[in-house]
């Protein structure tokens, strides 16, 4: 996905940049909008140098997307599903599979956040600055 958006700062070969929310943002998803907001900054990798208040495009890999969805979402239903049948074999009463299930599903966004964390930061996850559309001296 490619979006226009302004320069705030750079930070040796990263920029931190401000995209404006589009109608079709509040379709999309994507990007991560709040509900309430106009702009969204993120960090992005800046390789060719753009300075702060340059208007750039940029572009963001949406490949991580399916693997997302899997770890945000089909994980913890599988974890539902292990409760059940944990509960079941040991002949738990069914409120056992709901204390099973949401600490299960509270340790796995507790390892998720974390392997977040680590990950947002990596050059492979970031947003990559690919042209210079107007610098701040034009």
């Amino acid at each position: 996905m490619r979006e226009v958006g302004k320069v705030v700062k750079t930070d040796n070969g990263y920029a931190t940049v401000s995209i404006d929310k589009k109608e079709e943002c509040s379709k999309c998803g994507l990007c991560a909008f709040p509900k309430n907001a106009n702009t969204i900054e993120f960090r992005a990798t800046n390789k060719i140098n753009a300075k702060a208040n340059d208007v750039v495009l940029i572009e963001r890999k949406t490949d991580g997307k399916l693997s997302g969805i899997f770890l945000a979402f089909l994980v913890p239903l599988l974890l539902v599903g292990i409760s059940i049948l944990i509960s079941y074999l040991m002949e738990l009463k069914e409120i056992w599979i709901l204390v099973l299930s949401a600490g299960l599903i509270a340790i796995w966004y507790f390892i998720l956040s974390v392997i977040d964390k680590k990950l947002s930061n990596k050059d492979k996850f970031l947003a990559n600055i690919i042209e210079i559309i107007k610098t701040k001296e034009d």
